[in-house]
């Protein structure tokens, strides 16, 4: 069971190498004033509608929250006899992840890489969350070298499940020689072989309203 956990303090084991991602990720001081009235527009419908309608949840996970979650879908990951070479992260919300699933996976080969469908620069929840089913493209190549290796493609969460299809098909082509996808929350099963529950989540300890 989840507890709401009010600390937010980065973990030890945070590659501070995406620190200014971070930083990017959580500032909303050039968030347009429209944009924000959005956001605004969008958290009130949400909270006021119960999660089994929205499959939304109003949790504020932490990184307590997260780490007891990565754990959890880990066991499920070695359960399934699936041997990862490595673990790739997209960012930004994946690559945050990234470096804590492979600890749980005994892994030291960690990448990232970047799949957009929407503008980063906005850093506004409405917008991304209404551009995205937008087709998803690589827009950073992956970090590690994945040629014949089996790959564990990791996000935060999948509403379309384009961005793990994006992933997965540049992966193999760079000649991975299989790609599987894990995320904390999953909208639909079909998007995601490792999960740890269906539906989406506004707060992040990452996220624009952390």
């Amino acid at each position: 069971m989840l507890k709401h956990h009010l600390d937010d303090t980065i973990p030890a084991w945070f590659d501070m190498s995406l620190i200014g991602i971070y930083n990017k990720k959580r500032d909303r001081t050039k968030i347009r004033k429209g944009d924000r009235c959005l956001d605004a527009l969008l958290r009130a419908g949400i909270n006021c509608l119960p999660s089994w309608i929205t499959h939304v949840s109003h949790h504020n996970y932490s990184w307590l929250d997260t780490e007891e979650m990565i754990r959890e879908i880990s066991v499920g990951v070695k359960e399934d006899a699936y041997r990862p070479d490595a673990v790739v992260g997209i960012k930004s919300g994946g690559a945050f992840i990234a470096k804590y699933v492979a600890m749980c996976m005994e892994l030291n080969a960690v990448g990232y890489m970047r799949v957009s469908h929407y503008s980063d620069k906005t850093r506004s929840v409405a917008k991304s969350w209404t551009q995205a089913n937008k087709k998803a493209v690589v827009s950073e190549p992956v970090s590690v070298p994945v040629e014949g290796k089996t790959i564990l493609l990791v996000d935060d969460q999948t509403a379309t499940g384009r961005s793990f299809v994006a992933g997965a098909e540049y992966l193999l082509a760079q000649g991975a020689q299989e790609v599987r996808r894990f995320c904390l929350l999953s909208n639909k099963r079909e998007h995601a072989d490792y999960y740890r529950r269906r539906g989406l989540a506004m707060y992040f300890p990452w996220g624009k309203d952390a």
